[in-house]
């Protein structure tokens, strides 16, 4: 069986979207990316252990504020998301309720996972692991803590939201 699936990637700006879908993509980091404008597609092809081949569509919206007319669009067809806050910026993390309803309103029960991004920023943290699986936990979310830069549970966190997708996609 293969599957053909929508990822997006939401958040505000500067959380590591971009960083996330690179490191998931090529294994590469860099430090500095430009802001995506708009979106940014593109495309994975995941042998997944269970489910057998997924082509991952990964949709990286930019967060900026002036984007927001464009999300409805944007998550149209979307089967699942990664919703990515910066674990050094509680601006980031006090946004989120935004973006999940943003995201329920236009695909309503699709997965989606919380990612607290650059835990590798260990003596700038201001939202704990704690915190963040209170708010997972409450709005009935996933939740994986990555850093793009070192790669730490970047794979993962792809791979879940995947699993999770599937398992919606074939048990309805």
């Amino acid at each position: 069986m293969s599957y053909i699936i929508k990822l997006v990637l939401l958040g505000e700006a500067n959380v590591g979207k971009t960083s996330l879908v690179y490191r998931f993509i090529e294994n590469k980091f860099r430090e500095n990316y430009k802001s995506t404008l708009g979106v940014n597609l593109l495309k994975k092809d995941i042998e997944h252990d269970k489910y057998g081949s997924v082509s991952a569509q990964i949709w990286d919206l930019g967060g900026q504020e002036s984007f927001k007319s464009l999300r409805k669009l944007y998550l149209e067809g979307a089967n699942g998301a990664l919703l990515v806050y910066d674990m050094t910026n509680k601006k980031t993390y006090d946004k989120l309720d935004e973006w999940v309803q943003s995201f329920r309103e236009a695909r309503n029960e699709a997965p989606i996972i919380l990612i607290g991004n650059k835990s590798d920023l260990e003596n700038q943290i201001k939202i704990t692991e704690s915190e963040s699986k209170n708010y997972a936990d409450t709005n009935n979310l996933g939740l994986i803590i990555t850093s793009a830069k070192t790669g730490k549970n970047v794979e993962e966190a792809f791979i879940k939201l995947t699993t999770k997708i599937i398992e919606q996609i074939s048990n309805p």
